[in-house]
């Protein structure tokens, strides 16, 4: 029975069962017709047409869906990313809130946040007291705890010429000079003058006496310029004194002259 039933199977049939089971040359197997090869094109048809038969209004919609003529891709791309942005955003910050799920970071969140905001407001108390102040600082008693005020006419002591220090004097030796005549002077009046130098220092009084012949020769050239009218009058005697004190703190090299004064003055028109 069973070598009549092989006989009546078809010929082709046999090979290829033979080619199927039938091992390659070296001893394996192949297994390429158990591989299943598909069609993407094909497989989306399929789905398609199964779509179309159990679901025709759900198709329906689907092909209403269009983007309308003129409409701005790259403006409608960058409105999706905004709001995938504003999701995230959202999504992170309900995480800030849900201490069931994340105890941990809530907790250490709410922490962080509360000691910034304290070292914020301490620092904005402890400075805003310097906001109120003036930013030119006029005087140094404005810082001061107490305000002293007094007359620098009446109250303040003298520095130069305090009574307990000793004062920085010399007398140059009498000068006759020739003076210019003016309208109210003879043809040759005559000037006998002797004077006190005040030095600030003791080293301006030492040169001096050391130079006297020479400053006694420029004061006695400038003397000759002046006229009897010019010097016979109180600024004009004034006005002489302070060339004195100018010419020799001009050619003085250690210290100054404070102020040049008249021991005598005897002039004759």
């Amino acid at each position: 029975m069973a070598k009549n039933k092989d006989q009546n199977l078809d010929p082709d049939m046999l090979e290829v069962t033979a080619d199927e089971g039938a091992p390659n040359a070296d001893g394996s197997v192949d297994d390429s017709a158990d591989q299943i090869q598909t069609d993407p094109e094909q497989d989306l048809i399929d789905i398609d047409q199964i779509l179309t038969e159990e679901d025709p209004q759900f198709i329906q919609q689907i092909n209403g869906i269009k983007i309308p003529e003129g409409a701005n891709l790259t403006a409608i791309d960058q409105a999706i990313k905004a709001e995938i942005i504003e999701a995230s955003f959202s999504h992170q910050a309900k995480k800030l809130f849900n201490v069931s799920k994340n105890s941990k970071a809530v907790i250490t969140f709410w922490i962080s946040i509360l000691l910034v905001g304290a070292g914020i407001f301490y620092v904005w108390n402890s400075k805003k007291d310097l906001l109120k102040e003036n930013l030119f600082l006029t005087s140094y008693a404005v810082w001061n705890s107490q305000v002293n005020s007094f007359n620098p006419i009446s109250e303040a002591e003298p520095f130069y010429d305090n009574q307990r220090f000793s004062r920085n004097l010399m007398t140059l030796s009498k000068m006759f000079i020739n003076v210019r005549a003016s309208e109210n002077s003879g043809p040759t009046p005559m000037l006998a003058l002797e004077i006190n130098v005040e030095g600030i220092s003791s080293d301006a009084i030492i040169e001096l006496k050391d130079r006297e012949a020479e400053f006694k020769d420029m004061l006695l050239r400038f003397t000759e310029e002046r006229t009897y009218d010019e010097l016979a009058t109180t600024l004009g005697k004034q006005n002489m004194c302070d060339q004195f004190r100018i010419i020799i703190n001009s050619h003085l090299t250690q210290g100054q002259v404070r102020r040049v004064l008249l021991k005598s003055f005897i002039i004759k028109p």
